[in-house]
């Protein structure tokens, strides 16, 4: 399924089942021709996603609300489109406080949305900004999620900043093969506002050439994700995540990574599942590679990186809520897309 048939099939069943009024997305104030929301006015979403899901409004369910729509990507705006990886990780992982969730033989009790981490150093750009992280054994073992939706559906080449990035890539082909490249590729524009004709670029990206099919940007956004949980903790976190910070980190027994997806079409889930275990079973490599760049930047913790452990195996949103309690109108809801053997 493409991502445009994903959200046909929420949408109808909004729609038709839950009686919901909806709105055509708007990016960027421009309307899409394929992508809906759920309608609102500014201020009450959370007030709406409560309506529709039956969520219960607590003081914590507002601080969680807050975090998860102060990302670096209009995630306000996000949270309400039915196709959103931003609500699909809201709705399930909001009531981890209330129900704690075990992943990998461990416990979690707390969580936080968005945090936000340095990427080598604050000087080169934004943030990279976590989706998730759990918490569990009183704040001594973490668990960061990166979520995808519809993302993995369609792939393409990856921009990349050279002055970020590039050392970081030289050093990992140098010492792994890698199922894509990191090099300057001459891309071809449209025309547009500024330019009458065609015209062309250098970009450095992640790409297998022109025709990249595979879905490089959650692969680029792992890496950036592990290059800033070493980096360390921005200074200005999200408002409730005032306890995310260096200490915490410092004082972990355990740190992990790993990615959750929702299988919503099985051989392109099964697809991106082999390629991302392809790269990151280089655990070893990678995090010496990180070691390196980071060195060089004077920015590099040992005591964090010691205890970080890179999870190779894609999670899957049905394998992770088989049996956490979920409320049965979310459960419901994607239900209506799901193509995993395993019962959302």
């Amino acid at each position: 399924m493409t991502k445009e048939e994903i959200a046909s099939k929420l949408a109808l069943y909004a729609e038709q089942e839950m009686k919901v009024k909806l709105e055509q997305t708007k990016w960027r104030n421009t309307e899409s021709s394929w992508s809906k929301s759920f309608a609102s006015t500014k201020g009450d979403e959370l007030q709406i996603l409560s309506n529709i899901f039956g969520l219960d409004v607590t003081k914590e369910l507002e601080r969680l609300f807050k975090s998860a729509t102060n990302g670096d990507g209009d995630e306000r705006s996000k949270i309400l489109t039915l196709h959103s990886s931003s609500l699909l990780a809201f709705l399930c992982f909001c009531n981890v406080r209330e129900h704690s969730i075990k992943i990998d033989d461990t416990e979690y009790n707390e969580i936080m949305f968005e945090v936000k981490n340095d990427v080598i150093a604050a000087s080169l750009g934004k943030p990279s900004n976590i989706d998730i992280l759990l918490l569990g054994e009183n704040r001594t073992k973490l668990l960061y999620l990166e979520s995808k939706f519809t993302e993995y559906l369609k792939g393409d080449r990856v921009d990349l900043s050279p002055k970020r990035y590039e050392q970081f890539y030289t050093i990992l082909s140098d010492n792994i093969e890698l199922p894509f490249k990191a090099s300057i590729l001459q891309i071809t524009h449209k025309p547009d506002k500024r330019h009458a004709k065609s015209y062309t670029t250098d970009e450095y990206c992640l790409n297998n050439g022109e025709s990249t099919n595979e879905y490089l940007d959650g692969i680029k956004q792992a890496f950036s994700h592990l290059l800033g949980i070493v980096t360390g903790p921005a200074k200005t976190q999200a408002p409730g995540n005032e306890i995310y910070n260096l200490d915490l980190l410092e004082n972990a027994k355990e740190i992990k990574f790993a990615s959750i997806v929702f299988d919503c079409d099985q051989a392109k889930y099964d697809d991106y599942s082999k390629l991302y275990a392809s790269v990151f079973k280089n655990k070893e490599e990678i995090k010496n590679a990180i070691k390196e760049v980071l060195h060089d930047r004077n920015v590099y913790h040992d005591n964090i990186i010691d205890k970080l452990t890179i999870v190779p195996e894609l999670k899957s949103y049905q394998e992770v809520f088989a049996t956490h309690p979920l409320p049965k109108k979310v459960r419901d809801f994607y239900s209506c897309v799901n193509e995993s053997d395993i019962k959302f």
